[in-house]
């Protein structure tokens, strides 16, 4: 069974939110998916990993500049950005 669960100005936490999935005991796959306002000179990634029925959607953020580097995103960051989840549940 799928579960969409969506999220906009998500609450980071070291780069990172959880989605719970109530329905589910267990969470066998998901995806996650992420749109809002383009940031100048920004790039943003979001990764997922799984435990039991939550999800945790980790943010990434690069500034194009000369050195380029990988940190994690903070809450202002992702203010305006909606993040949706969906989820393939037992």
């Amino acid at each position: 069974m799928l579960a969409i669960k969506s999220e906009t100005g998500p609450a980071l936490v070291s780069g990172a939110f959880d989605v719970t999935f109530g329905q589910f005991e267990k969470v066998a796959e998901a995806a996650v998916i992420f749109d809002g306002p383009n940031d100048a000179d920004e790039v943003y990634e979001a990764t997922r990993s799984i435990a039991t029925n939550v999800v945790t959607i980790t943010v990434k953020k690069m500034t194009v500049s000369e050195t380029n580097t990988w940190g994690a995103a903070i809450t202002t960051d992702v203010a305006l950005k909606t993040f949706t989840v969906i989820a393939d549940g037992l």
